[in-house]
């Protein structure tokens, strides 16, 4: 999960209902084009709005995707098969012999012979040549909607994830799940404009497919509760207009997707998690027939990554006499996935995660973390203030008792919208840089020192061209420097997990359930909640509906991974994995960052490449401690 995908959508800050729009995520609305998959900032306009976002710090992809040319015919010309039948991409332009198939399955697995057909694409790293042949890992790298086909396309992070963490030997295989990339039917809403591609939004059927094979490609970015203090941190409160607002776009949102994606031929309600571990099924078996082995026993590898670890999961628990090596983590907790009661298996450690971030500042020294020396009042120069961790963190606490919307919302201040608009995205920054906080803080400590004369007591004093370009540029050091899956559109995260979960539409949340998301982090509670609101007026329902349990005896041993503070999957959902499934082992690496990759450790490496190569699991000692420090 390192930057979550997060669906964000202009308001006005009127009483008037607006069709939501997407947004570049920046704090200030701009115009935004794209340009063959890219997207560009055009103009920053004003005034602010007020700005939600309607998803979830839930799975990402671990691994560096900078924005790169697109690859909008990747899979054209390539036909579907039902048996693999591997061609060069068609737009091999690097060096690395990538190979491409399309493998059409059933699009309904409970009704496999009505003559429907979905097309999952496959992207192929060849093992080398020089070496013993192991087989085929197939990676997910997290969302809902990850690509797969892109993680694995990506030269860079191809050959990183064969160093570090699978090895020689093994066919690397990137797929993109049901209604996401390359793959048919597709499941876009028209959120993002002209993503509807007609030829690709209905299924297939076993003699007929679409032609027209291009993918817009957005890799979202992250702009981004009762005054109350968590770790001694001050963190406002989002206003209570958010709510009613995110309950309209979330309305919305449902509208745009039951026009385009609801009906029985199209990806909505093929989308969930129990279909996408059948086509993992689906693809094993025919990588066995390919080698000419029984595929009834073949044996699936699997790296899984945040949400890749549900994936994991339910194959393990559907398919366990199939289950090869299985490598997850970040691991996200199933029950309270399919309940909608994950308070407690998110965003629990967020909050003691960032007040780490004022102790680690002091060690490293004004040398290192800007934030360490503070503007005198003029704003020019510098002048040692800060005599322990505590003084800077009242320094932020002095910020953000200056951003509290709901005090000015309440009294009517034409700033209110604006001062909401910053909280949110400074809350939503800070708990993405907690995803790689050793990359990301020293980027947050200069916006600190930027920010701080601007965000002087009165509001309306506050020079906004400024804060501005403070935030851009924030945010586009973090977008270079931080993880995020490349994601075709922005409304995968909500069809797959509402419908991975249990019905509850209509189902408003009470103001315990807010106040108990609001407890579990100060930071990245509330954030949380729009998910849940989405899944309150998400009407599509999947055809195959399974809510669990997952475990297991499974015929290989699963291997779990996590670290000690990550700010979504924390790393008890890795212990209590590991006790569901037998036989299964984890390790957990004592650093700040979502998923133990993130960190770079190399013990988490070493155990990885034993697990791959040799099958080897971790004893007790699997422990990986620290290695690093952020700002060092």
């Amino acid at each position: 999960m390192l930057l979550s995908i997060y669906r964000e959508f202009e308001l006005a800050a009127t009483n008037d209902v607006v069709a939501p729009k997407p947004l570049v995520s920046i704090l200030i609305p701009s115009l935004v084009e794209e340009f063959e998959g890219a997207i560009t900032v055009r103009e920053l306009t004003k005034p602010w709005g007020l700005k939600l976002h309607l998803g979830n710090a839930h799975a990402h992809n671990p691994f560096l995707l900078k924005r790169q040319a697109p690859r909008e015919r990747l899979f054209e010309n390539i036909p579907a098969t039902v048996d693999l039948k591997w061609y060069p991409c068609s737009n091999e332009t690097t060096e690395i012999p990538f190979e491409c198939a399309r493998l059409s399955v059933p699009l309904d697995y409970k009704r496999p012979n009505n003559g429907l057909r979905a097309i999952i694409p496959i992207i192929k790293y060849p093992a080398e040549k020089d070496v013993p042949y192991k087989g085929s890992i197939l990676i997910n790298p997290g969302g809902p909607g990850g690509l797969g086909s892109e993680i694995v396309y990506d030269v860079p992070t191809a050959r990183q994830i064969r160093s570090n963490i699978i090895g020689p030997g093994w066919d690397i295989l990137g797929f993109d799940p049901r209604g996401i990339g390359y793959s048919v039917p597709y499941g876009s809403c028209d959120i993002i404009p002209y993503s509807v591609e007609p030829e690709r939004q209905n299924a297939t059927t076993l003699f007929q497919e679409p032609s027209k094979l291009r993918s817009r490609r957005r890799a979202t970015k992250l702009p981004p509760n009762n005054d109350e203090v968590s770790y001694g941190i001050l963190i406002p409160d989002d206003p209570p207009s958010w709510k009613p607002q995110a309950y309209q776009t979330a309305f919305q949102f449902n509208t745009a997707c039951q026009e385009y994606v609801s009906q029985y031929n199209q990806a909505g309600p093929h989308m969930n998690t129990v279909v996408v571990a059948t086509d993992m099924l689906s693809i094993g078996k025919a990588l066995a027939r390919e080698r000419n082995q029984p595929e009834d026993t073949t044996l699936v590898n699997f790296y899984g990554i945040s949400y890749g670890t549900l994936l994991g999961q339910y194959f393990a628990t559907l398919y366990p006499n199939n289950v090869g090596r299985f490598l997850l983590d970040g691991v996200v907790d199933a029950d309270t996935w399919i309940s909608h009661s994950d308070v407690n298996t998110t965003v629990t450690h967020v909050d003691k995660a960032w007040s780490l971030f004022f102790s680690s500042c002091f060690n490293a020294g004004p040398e290192r973390c800007s934030f360490y020396t503070a503007r005198n009042s003029s704003g020019t120069g510098k002048v040692p203030v800060t005599r322990n961790s505590h003084s800077l963190r009242d320094r932020f606490n002095t910020i953000t008792s200056r951003l509290n919307a709901t005090k000015y919302e309440l009294e009517g201040k034409e700033y209110a919208p604006v001062v909401s608009s910053i909280l949110i995205t400074l809350k939503l920054l800070i708990f993405n840089s907690i995803y790689r906080a050793h990359e990301t803080w020293p980027h947050l400590s200069d916006f600190f020192v930027a920010a701080e004369p601007i965000l002087v007591p009165n509001p309306a004093e506050w020079d906004l061209e400024a804060l501005q370009t403070a935030f851009f540029e924030l945010q586009m050091k973090m977008g270079v420097t931080t993880y995020a899956p490349v994601t075709t559109i922005p409304e995968s995260f909500t069809q797959v997990s509402c419908t991975d979960a249990r019905d509850i539409r209509g189902v408003e949340i009470t103001p315990a359930e807010e106040q108990a998301w609001k407890l579990a982090s100060r930071v990245g509670g509330v954030s949380k909640l729009g998910a849940r609101i989405q899944c309150s007026q998400w009407q599509i329902r999947p055809s195959w509906e399974w809510y669990g349990p997952v475990g297991g005896a499974t015929k290989t041993p699963i291997l779990f991974a996590g670290t000690l503070l990550d700010p979504i999957t924390p790393f008890e959902n890795s212990e209590k994995a590991r006790k569901l499934f037998k036989g299964a082992k984890m390790f957990y690496v004592d650093e700040i960052a979502h998923t133990a990759f993130l960190t770079r450790n190399t013990c988490a490496f070493r155990h990885a490449l034993a697990y791959f190569q040799n099958g080897t699991l971790p004893d007790h000692n699997n422990r990986c401690k620290k290695e690093i420090q952020p700002f060092f």
